[in-house]
């Protein structure tokens, strides 16, 4: 597989304690949910001739600028093309400005401007949210990395590198 035609993205996989909660919904409405860990996608799948070690670079020098911050997500909501997401109620304003600031330094040719971002966790898909109403737990962290993850090629989740908030490397 040439470099060129990896498909990479940039994640926030929050440490909730009760993430056991948002597995379960996922377990039944993403097809998904066995192949990559509850997430906050801050760049959508992208293919890009540059290396994994370029892009390491680039996001750690983007993220020396950003310290932890804590994230709220509670209560869900439908989309237009029936996915199931888990609302950010706080960390928003974090999470955009990190969204914003790798498409403007990292990835504008890659950017969408008539996209809105909305910051949520994808809990999968259904006609029916109804099912669902039951669903009103919180979730509360502190996010203090970023993840450069590979999509397999079976769309398995291969993390290529983790990276401190503060731009420090794990």
């Amino acid at each position: 597989m040439q470099n060129n035609t990896l498909k990479r993205d940039i994640l926030i996989f929050p440490k909730f304690k009760n993430i056991n909660k948002i597995q379960e919904i996922r377990n039944k409405y993403d097809r998904l949910a066995n192949l990559i860990a509850p997430h906050i996608t801050l760049a959508f799948p992208f293919s890009h001739n540059m290396s994994n070690e370029e892009l390491i670079r680039k996001l750690t020098n983007l993220l020396e600028d950003f310290s932890p911050f804590t994230i709220v997500f509670k209560g869900i909501s439908l989309s237009k093309d029936n996915y199931i997401f888990l609302n950010c109620i706080q960390g928003n304003k974090e999470i955009i400005q990190l969204h914003n600031k790798i498409y403007e330094q990292i990835l504008s040719s890659h950017f969408k401007n008539y996209i809105k971002y909305i910051p949520h966790i994808t809990l999968g898909k259904t006609n029916n949210i109804m099912k669902l109403d039951s669903f009103d737990y919180e979730f509360t962290t502190v996010v203090d990395e970023i993840s450069i993850e590979l999509i397999g090629e079976h769309e398995e989740s291969i993390i290529i590198k983790k990276i401190k908030l503060g731009g420090y490397t794990c």
